[in-house]
């Protein structure tokens, strides 16, 4: 039970509204004079001022008005930055960077550009611009361009897909990038100088702190803190959406993203979840006495402020609250729609238009994806509103009404949330209605976990995490500080054997195969002729025979078919890689692993996770030198229904990473996945017997990787292991933990 819940903590809310876009607000900043710049995808930026007349009864879209609206550009503006003032630009600049590929340049208050530059080859997507009049830029063309007086100085090649950000680091001549292929690059004097590697998914924000570490949020819902090496120093998960921005505050720092979420952290807790009513919080900025302004996907941007005296009139926040009920409202129904008539998702293998939305008929789920950059991006899942098993709560639906204890000796106070709903987003609901203590986000956010089961988009906690700005350590709950008594001297590791899956007969597949053929698309289907020798690589590959080139084409036909058809074909290819382990190149064995492992359908994840174990068993050693791209990914495979069958793959995956070298930044990695998977498989299964199995091997593997870095003991989660070593445990696994404890005192 929650109790006493009463002190109220004053925190963020809604100060003012900027309102006069037509489209979604992309990207703002303010300029050295105090003004606001807005950039859209109606092709237009807007320069804002602030209204002097303002007082606490001035409603929330009257408190800054359009002074400019800068046009010049044909497509969307992606990027907004301001250039100090000089003699002869007393106003300062204002840059801005489109869909067209082009960056204008305007004098502040002047509608039309005064420069543009010319360069890029696809949209300008960043910018950044430094004390003396550098401007950097970043493009979908994956390079980075610097400019001075308004001219190119150099090309900056490097990334292998779009540049999502770019700074400029304090010292002449380095400049740092994000991109889409998962990487942060430092480039000195013209030259990659480091590759910061760590992010699973396209790295979408950088912030230079004034220690000169740096700091950046990526589509994998991650924060990451960087020494200038190299070394990521910490992380914290914050959401499992996108995160699109970030932004540091005197006390701590912002993160906004999808699913209109602005994350407030403070010395490394997270202190606030503010959601706004559109689909994303595109960017945030920070604005002179802790206010944040933030843009979204509803042509808004918004400025909340943690001072009571600039918070707007109570109406505005309640309608903002009104706005936020009726979009989830909204994103409960289906409505009118008729599902025979959307595309399927082979309409997601057509590029689109930025910004274009598409609803996709998956297999009776109507799914909305949105296109930005190069790619489609999944913005969620459209459903009924009807569900017999829903609970009534003010009037309101839900999944789940549950009591909360607040008080000794009064009634608990109710609380409404759903599957898809955001424990961290429910729980500041709850405390913003119920004038509760801001303290106590965190304790309800996981009594809401564990009363409900949902486990969404909670930010997972690194007892090691320290604040990057302040330094300050997050709140971690006493552990118990008992040693556990030895059980006994007995090593298990390291160990070097792999773990492997049974590899299916090939000639046990025809039947499948040829029963699937009839279901595929015809340009798909195999032919008579196709069949006949489809059957011979089956029984070629049975016997143990090698197969040749002209072979090829009819197995990467196979692999082509639908992710609810293709399982058995990936059973071939699996049988085919143990008689033939040259057929594929290893980047295709790789490619048709991950690929599948990412599909929608239960089997198909199933059967590629277990390819993935046998790549692991074949080539460990390029495995572990490429974990960040190829296998870690893999753990989102939890997030499935199939929990068992992944677990058990995974931890074979897992454990094989560790029977080989391993450099220290990837036994890091390999730590956390095996820390989770534990604590995962703990949790969510119930079978004893495979439980234990897995447990033992997960506990080796982390022997495994003490045993070569003694230096990352502080990683190895003590108090987990103390669990393991309780008198519930078996023997076996009891002397495994102790074994890890002793090693990691």
């Amino acid at each position: 039970n929650l109790l006493h819940l009463l002190r109220v903590i004053r925190m963020y809310d809604l100060s003012a509204t900027l309102v006069g876009h037509s489209s979604d607000v992309r990207c703002c900043c303010m300029t050295a004079t105090g003004l606001i710049v807005t950039g859209s995808r109606d092709n237009t930026a807007r320069v804002w001022e602030q209204n002097s007349d303002c007082d606490k009864d001035t409603p929330a879209a009257d408190r800054w008005s359009v002074i400019c609206q800068l046009t010049g550009h044909t497509g969307f503006v992606n990027a907004v930055a301001s250039l100090k003032t000089t003699d002869d630009f007393p106003k300062g600049l204002i840059v801005t960077g489109g869909q067209d590929k082009v960056i204008n340049i305007y004098c502040t208050g002047v509608a039309e550009p005064i420069k543009q530059l010319i360069g890029h080859t696809e949209g300008v997507t960043c910018l950044s611009t430094g004390w003396h009049g550098t401007i950097l830029s970043g493009s979908a063309d994956s390079t980075v361009r610097v400019w001075e007086e308004m001219e190119l100085k150099e090309v900056l090649k490097g990334h292998s897909a779009p540049v999502w950000d770019v700074a400029i680091y304090p010292g002449a001549g380095i400049y740092l990038s994000a991109s889409g292929d998962k990487t942060i690059r430092l480039w000195r004097d013209g030259k990659q100088e480091t590759v910061y590697k760590g992010h699973l998914d396209a790295v979408r924000k950088l912030s230079v702190l004034p220690d000169k570490t740096f700091m950046s949020c990526s589509n994998d819902g991650t924060v990451r803190h960087w020494d200038i090496s190299g070394s990521c120093l910490n992380t914290v998960q914050l959401s499992s959406n996108f995160l699109y921005s970030l932004c540091l505050l005197p006390e701590g720092f912002a993160v906004s993203g999808e699913g209109g979420n602005l994350f407030i952290v403070k010395d490394g807790s997270l202190q606030q979840s503010i959601q706004i009513p559109a689909i994303s919080a595109w960017c945030c900025e920070p604005l002179p006495d802790s206010d944040i302004l933030v843009g979204g996907s509803d042509g808004v941007a918004r400025i909340f402020s943690p001072h009571e005296g600039r918070l707007a009139p109570l109406i505005d926040r309640e309608q903002m609250k009104e706005q936020l009920a009726a979009q989830k409202h909204s994103a409960q129904s289906v409505g009118d729609l008729q599902l025979d008539k959307l595309q399927g998702p082979e309409a997601l293998n057509k590029p689109g238009r930025e910004g274009q939305t598409l609803m996709i008929n998956r297999s009776g789920t109507v799914e909305v994806y949105q296109y930005s950059g190069v790619s489609w991006q999944s913005l969620g899942v459209v459903q009924d509103a009807y569900d017999k098993d829903k609970h009534e709560l003010d009037g309101v639906k839900y999944d789940f009404v549950i009591n909360v204890d607040v008080e000794e000796g009064k009634p608990p106070l109710k609380l409404g949330c759903n599957k898809e709903d955001d424990p961290w987003n429910v729980a500041q609901e709850f405390i913003n209605k119920n004038c509760l203590s801001q303290a106590y986000l965190t304790q309800i956010a996981e009594y809401i976990r564990q009363n409900t089961g949902i486990d969404n988009k909670a930010m997972e906690y690194d007892p090691n995490f320290s604040d990057p700005y302040t330094g300050g350590s997050r709140h971690v709950p006493d552990a118990g500080q008992g040693k556990s008594p030895a059980l006994g001297t007995t090593r298990h590791f390291p160990a070097t054997r792999v773990l492997t899956e049974n590899i299916p007969d090939a000639s046990k597949l025809i039947k499948k195969i040829t029963e699937h053929n009839g279901s595929v698309n015809e340009n798909s289907q195999l032919s008579g002729d196709e069949l006949a020798h489809f059957e011979k690589i089956a029984k070629k590959t049975s016997e143990g025979q090698k197969l040749d080139a002209g072979d090829m084409e009819l197995v990467a036909k196979l692999l082509s078919w639908d992710k609810s058809l293709v399982f058995p074909c990936l059973d071939l290819a699996r049988s085919i890689n143990k008689t033939s382990p040259d057929f594929f190149e290893l980047q295709d064995k790789f490619n048709i692993a991950v690929t599948n492992y990412k599909a929608d359908s239960t089997t198909c994840v199933r059967v590629a996770l277990r390819f993935l174990v046998d790549i692991t068993c074949q080539h460990t050693e390029y495995c572990v030198q490429n974990f960040v791209d190829f296998i870690a990914p893999a753990m989102d495979c939890l997030n499935t229904t199939d929990k068992k069958f992944v677990c058990m793959s995974l931890n074979k995956i897992l454990h094989n990473m560790t029977c080989v070298e391993t450099d220290q930044v990837t036994s890091r990695y390999l730590l956390d996945c095996i820390s989770k998977l534990l604590e995962y498989i703990q949790r969510e299964l119930t079978e004893k017997d495979k439980i234990e199995t897995m447990q033992f091997n997960l506990l080796v593997a982390t022997g495994n990787l003490l045993t070569k870095h003694p230096q990352i003991k502080q990683f190895v989660v003590k108090t987990l292991m103390e669990q393991f070593s309780a008198q519930k445990f078996s023997h076996k696994i009891r002397i495994t933990a102790n074994e890890i404890l002793a090693m990691s005192s």
